[in-house]
């Protein structure tokens, strides 16, 4: 399933910048770094080992037909998980630069397009 997949590879290889390139990719998304080796580390595991390990799930999901249901709720859950944190923070914090709106409008999509795929064939059996 195409969505599954690209939303399996956006994950993998933003995990993959974060493990090797975490200063990097913090001062371009967000305009800033961590100041620490413990900060550093921390974002490695979450923002880069998580998100692999996420993608890898996702490309597992796609890759037989009687999972593809599955990875599609699991495209849904994890962007209206993301776009709804990310509207908290910018209703609270507002936001700096435009990526955060651009993040936002990604996960809307990919939100309404994994419901749209689920919910035209048949329910989710778990």
């Amino acid at each position: 399933m195409l969505l599954i997949n690209i939303t399996a590879a956006i994950f993998a290889l933003y995990g993959l910048g974060f493990v090797f390139a975490p200063a990097q990719l913090a001062l371009l998304i967000t305009d800033a770094a961590p100041a620490t080796a413990t900060a550093l580390t921390d974002m490695r595991a979450t923002y880069g080992g998580m998100s692999v390990g996420v993608g890898i799930v996702l490309f597992v999901l796609s890759s037989k037909a009687e999972t593809i249901r599955l990875g599609l709720l699991a495209v849904l859950l994890l962007m209206v998980g993301m776009g709804g944190g990310r509207l908290v923070g910018l209703i609270i914090d507002g936001a700096e630069n435009q990526i955060m709106y651009v993040y936002l409008a990604l996960e809307v999509v990919a939100s309404v397009a994994a419901w749209l795929l689920l919910s035209r064939n048949k329910p989710l059996s778990v």
